[in-house]
């Protein structure tokens, strides 16, 4: 009996303890525009953790409707501006998904690949930047699609002609990326990974300023790999397309220097991007 009624007062004092809880919540009686409205103030004036809490709670009362729509967008800015990356970018796909034809899917879009490309940028790298190329460049490739999605099914859109310029960064950062991976194979003796790395260089990021850094090292890897004609093919595109960059030190490295020889650490962060 005694255990029967201990389990009746735990029982009351969590019924009681859920209702103080809602309570609290000033909100509980507000209507559907005071709390749009009160979302919209906070993110207007950069007070996001509050901005996010308002949304969450009207998304969680008022689902439906154009108010709900727009706040889906506005929670993944706040987010964005929280760096809380991986929420804006789920509440992002949620809108591309859900609203394929809606008006502001450009923006959302556009979004996507903003907060894709700024995950690679940590907060202490927007005070002392790095080469983006030396990081996981999935985010990038992310951020890229996303954009070149942009320009592709709206082309007059107000954001295609930043997203442009964009695309032309990330190009050129994937690009790097890829000239790295060849590199640490040429320095490892692995020549053919070496080889086949450069080449997707060409491949797939033709025209960026990794290109005459790309053939320097099929040159030297053919060589290594005593493929000679292969070699001389390689340095004739690179005298033909690139004879004012024969004597840049890393591709004169390539052609003739010790490729054996290790960068440290300083040397790979401080490394000058080609972008």
């Amino acid at each position: 009996m005694r255990t029967l009624r201990l389990c009746c007062f735990l029982s009351v004092v969590t019924i009681l303890s859920g209702c103080s809880g809602l309570q609290q919540d000033h909100t509980i009686n507000w209507s559907a525009g005071k709390l749009y409205q009160a979302a919209r103030s906070d993110m207007a004036g950069g007070r996001y953790t509050g901005a996010i809490d308002y949304y969450n709670k009207f998304l969680s009362r008022y689902p439906y409707g154009k108010l709900a729509q727009q706040s889906m967008l506005d929670l993944a800015y706040s987010y964005y501006r929280s760096d809380e990356s991986d929420k804006a970018l789920d509440q992002l796909d949620q809108f591309i998904h859900i609203y394929p034809r809606h008006p502001y899917i450009d923006y959302a879009l556009y979004m996507k690949g903003v907060v894709e490309y700024e995950k690679n940028v940590s907060f202490f790298d927007r005070f002392m930047p790095t080469n983006l190329a030396q990081t996981d460049p999935e985010a990038s490739r992310k951020a890229f699609l996303a954009f070149a999605r942009l320009v592709k099914e709206y082309p007059d859109s107000e954001y295609a002609e930043d997203a442009r310029y964009r695309m032309v960064f990330l190009r050129n950062i994937l690009g790097e990326h890829e000239l790295s991976v060849a590199d640490y194979y040429l320095r490892s003796g692995a020549y053919v990974a070496a080889v086949g790395r450069a080449k997707s260089v060409l491949e797939n990021y033709q025209s960026t300023p990794s290109t005459p850094y790309a053939l320097a090292i099929m040159v030297r890897g053919y060589r290594e790999l005593n493929e000679e004609l292969l070699s001389q093919d390689a340095m004739r595109v690179l005298q033909a397309n690139f004879a004012d960059q024969l004597n840049d030190p890393e591709i004169r490295r390539y052609l003739k220097g010790n490729i054996a020889a290790q960068r440290n650490l300083w040397q790979r962060y401080n490394a000058r991007p080609k972008v």
